[in-house]
């Protein structure tokens, strides 16, 4: 008697629904939980959402070409005599490269520093030639 009602609590304790929280162990030949989902319930993710995150400005190599039989004054930035930017020389028939953002500006500026002409770096950019009238500047 004894041990029909041991078997029996054994038996009761193995058929019992596991306690709330707790998954049942399974084996390779039992299916996969299943559970089911609420409109209510909202997913978590532990992934970073890609698409929120905004790219790193974009950079561009140009080639830099003068035209220009003297040395010409230029100018890197929203405008000059008005904006921070930096002001340089581009000698005769000189060839140099430059890192750009995309949407930085360079001028072609007068002895004075006042803008004859600019160009706004693209992503295509890859080549700013001086005009040889010194007064303009041309991007491919």
């Amino acid at each position: 008697m004894m041990r029909a009602t041991l078997l029996i609590s054994l038996l009761a304790g193995c058929l019992m629904a596991p306690r709330q929280g707790t998954q049942p162990s399974s084996t390779s030949s039992d299916p996969a939980p299943t559970t089911s989902s609420s409109s209510s319930m909202t997913p978590t993710s532990t992934a970073p959402d890609r698409a929120a995150t905004p790219p790193g400005p974009q950079t561009v190599s140009v080639t830099i070409r003068s035209a220009c039989s003297k040395t010409a004054k230029v100018f890197y930035g929203e405008k000059p005599g008005f904006s921070s930017g930096t002001s340089s020389s581009v000698s005769s028939n000189e060839v140099s490269s430059k890192t750009f953002r995309v949407g930085d500006q360079m001028w072609v500026t007068d002895d004075s520093g006042k803008g004859l002409g600019n160009v706004q770096i693209q992503a295509s950019t890859r080549n700013i030639e001086i005009a040889s009238s010194c007064a303009g500047l041309s991007a491919r």
